[in-house]
């Protein structure tokens, strides 16, 4: 081996280390998740996981645990055709392909360039051998192949991969969350057309009952034996109660078109048969703070944006650096086409080039404040992120400790109704009492039988948004979860129906 050859190696050996020193340089901040303060237990009392406790509920079909099947079906239609869900998806692919599009630069960008011309210089053209050569005619015919990489020396590529990927995986917990709210509103809703069903159901009994009074009261006018007075008494509240009724009806037929718009249908045709039975809401274990960070989907989505803000900060910072690059070429050229593959005509090109930021009017300093902004914004979005869903579960543990005294007092409250209607009626049919008495009662009970089934049904909505503040179901999660930190690198059966008069 000669000298030259000796040298030439050694130089190739230096600048392959030095590259490989400069691709092993990541400018910016390495992205860890930033600690939250977490309580050791809910302020609320709650029910811990145990034998009477639903604490297996599934991460794909958290409702299943209120064993309805009119509710696992509404469920399936809609997580089919959801627009939103629809939608999310569609974003998930969208950040997905954005992704790629990154990781792409980590590799050499190869192209073909062929073409062909044919050309006609001068005799008397500029150093045509100093004026005495002859006009020419000539064909070109180019086969290259085009290269041109550039050398992430800073970490910016890097830096840029690690963001997309965040981005991907805050997109595939959107995509979750989307999923749970609709879920979520599938039950609310649900539950809320059963709740009016059994108003309805007593509306319907009251208007019976009334309508059953104002005739006994008529024909009692008919006769003598009462005033008039009596009966205009018994018409309005029998009027009165038609139109809550009324009301409740076009309260109901709201709640079908919601459903149907959540299912991805247009209300015509679309129809649920009426159930006026309000069961017993299924117990949930709220477990302890700290799961929610790991069980709330838009917690995980805002902490991934988190690291996505921070990895382009390194972005912007390698701006302050020189961008090396490699480009070259390699193919045929001939002007002869029949002899364009010989060995004779291959053209080959290698070369390397530097661009280095010297004045920029303060234009890459602002793109670093502005990544740094923007990352302290997704910050203190991740710690609102995570105070609202404490305040939210807190909220409904608190609704559903005080709506379960409520059902109790309101049942109590029905009973004392139910015995002070058939009093006042006792003592009017006796002559004691004038009707005004009577329809005292009536309203009385009417008004405590329709907050009994509105607290029943509020006790199933409540217990549908603690779920979903729990962030859904947690038992067989997809194995696939969001990593934490980014490497620097890369039910009871009971039935509370409405009572008969």
């Amino acid at each position: 081996m000669s000298n030259v050859q000796r040298v030439t190696k050694v130089h190739c050996l230096l600048a392959t280390a030095c590259i490989s020193m400069l691709a092993g340089c990541t400018v910016g901040p390495n992205y860890h998740k930033p600690a939250v303060a977490t309580a050791p237990a809910f302020e609320e009392p709650h029910v811990e996981a145990s034998a009477q406790a639903q604490s297996d509920i599934a991460w794909s079909n958290w409702w299943t645990v209120f064993s309805d099947p009119v509710l696992n079906n509404l469920e399936d239609q809609a997580a089919d055709a959801n627009r939103d869900i629809k939608i999310a998806v569609a974003q998930v692919d969208e950040s997905g392909a954005m992704a790629r599009v990154a990781h792409s630069y980590q590799l050499p960008t190869i192209g073909a360039d062929p073409s062909i011309s044919r050309t006609r210089e001068a005799q008397y053209r500029p150093n045509n051998g100093n004026t005495y050569g002859l006009a020419s005619t000539y064909n070109d015919l180019l086969l290259p192949l085009t290269l041109s990489y550039e050398i992430d020396a800073w970490g910016k590529i890097r830096r840029m991969v690690q963001s997309a990927n965040a981005m991907k995986q805050a997109s595939d917990a959107d995509l979750r969350f989307v999923q749970l709210s609709v879920s979520a509103s599938v039950a609310v809703d649900y539950y809320s057309l059963r709740q009016t069903d059994a108003q309805l159901a007593i509306f319907d009994e009251t208007v019976n009952a009334l309508q059953q009074g104002y005739q006994i009261v008529d024909n009692q006018f008919q006769h003598g034996l009462v005033s008039e007075l009596d009966v205009k008494q018994a018409e309005t509240l029998l009027n009165q109660v038609r139109s809550q009724r009324d009301a409740l009806h076009i309260q109901r037929d709201q709640l079908e078109h919601a459903i149907a718009e959540l299912l991805g249908r247009t209300p015509e045709g679309f129809h649920i048969a009426v159930d006026t039975r309000l069961q017993a809401p299924p117990t949930i274990p709220a477990g302890v703070p700290s799961q929610l960070l790991e069980r709330r989907p838009d917690i995980v989505a805002s902490e991934r944006s988190m690291a996505s803000a921070s990895a382009q900060i390194g972005v912007a910072k390698a701006a302050y650096f020189p961008q090396l690059s490699l480009t070259g070429f390699a193919g045929y050229e001939s002007a002869n086409p029949g002899a364009i593959l010989d060995w004779q005509n291959t053209i080959a090109s290698l070369g390397a080039g530097v661009v280095a930021p010297i004045f920029t009017g303060g234009r890459i300093r602002a793109k670093v404040d502005n990544a740094r902004a923007a990352y302290q914004v997704s910050v203190s979005q991740y710690e609102k992120t995570v105070l609202t869903a404490y305040q939210q579960v807190e909220d409904q543990l608190a609704a559903l400790r005080f709506l379960a005294n409520q059902e109790h007092d309101s049942a109590s409250a029905v009973a004392s109704a139910r015995d002070q209607q058939r009093i006042s009626l006792n003592r009017y049919n006796a002559g004691l009492v004038s009707y005004l008495n009577v329809i005292y009662a009536e309203q009385t009970l009417l008004d405590n039988e329709q907050l009994e089934a509105q607290v029943s049904g509020q006790r199933l909505i409540a217990t549908v948004v603690l779920v979903k503040a729990l962030g859904g179901g947690w038992e067989g999660r997809p194995s696939g979860q969001v990593s934490s930190h980014l490497d620097a690198t890369q039910t009871t059966p009971a039935i509370s129906d409405a009572k008969a008069r």
